[in-house]
């Protein structure tokens, strides 16, 4: 309160001494609460809780960022062209495999067709041999399998690791301090999810980028 600063008038103060000129007018305690200035408009409660305003497309700030690793290989150009090899050697190593039961199956009954005229003990010759030879082929088929797993699974390492300098400049792009995969977030904002970007990066560039590996 402005009134309370000014100094207090007695009306028995003896009056002031006379002055050359006219009188100096002093306002009353009255016209300086009037005519003080007033206080700065505080914001309204819509501005103090208004968010920041963002521009169109633009990422939100966050310390982490996620992705589905498996839409990455399934996805994009080259994981795709990856999978279809896959899926060639696959059909090829069990196209092997059913040529090769078709063979044991006619054999085996030829060799039901015979024993009637072969004695016991050449049939039993025949037979331990027929037998020897399925093992070996089953063995040899799994095998051929196990390598086939491997392989595929050297390639798809091997695809990976071309996409980690992809999520690098991602990282630093977005100023994140992390990246995850999508199967360990409990829950995020979606704007988090990088993998659309990833896989536009990976069919981006070259092909010799991100290659295939051939087989071994």
């Amino acid at each position: 309160d402005l009134s309370a600063n000014m100094p207090a008038v007695s009306s028995g103060a003896a009056a002031a001494p006379a002055q050359d000129g006219p009188p100096v007018q002093r306002p009353s305690p009255d016209r300086l609460l009037s005519e003080s200035p007033a206080p700065a408009e505080r914001p309204s409660a819509a501005m103090r809780t208004a968010a920041p305003m963002r521009l169109a497309g633009e990422r939100p700030p966050s310390n982490f960022l996620f992705l589905n690793q498996e839409r990455i290989l399934t996805d994009s150009r080259t994981g795709r062209a990856l999978l279809a090899e896959e899926e060639a050697a696959r059909d090829a190593l069990r196209g092997d495999a059913r040529a090769i039961d078709s063979a044991f199956e006619a054999e085996e009954q030829r060799l039901t067709e015979l024993r009637p005229t072969l004695s016991s003990e050449e049939f039993r010759a025949k037979a331990d041999d027929f037998d020897a030879r399925v093992v070996k082929a089953r063995q040899d088929q799994d095998a051929r399998s196990s390598v086939l797993a491997q392989d595929l699974d050297r390639k798809r390492r091997a695809f990976y690791s071309a996409v980690a300098p992809i999520l690098v400049t991602l990282l630093e792009r977005y100023r994140a301090y992390a990246i995850f995969d999508e199967s360990s977030v409990l829950l995020a904002d979606d704007s988090l999810n990088i993998t659309e970007a990833v896989i536009a990066e990976i069919d981006a560039r070259p092909a010799a980028a991100v290659p295939v590996p051939p087989a071994t």
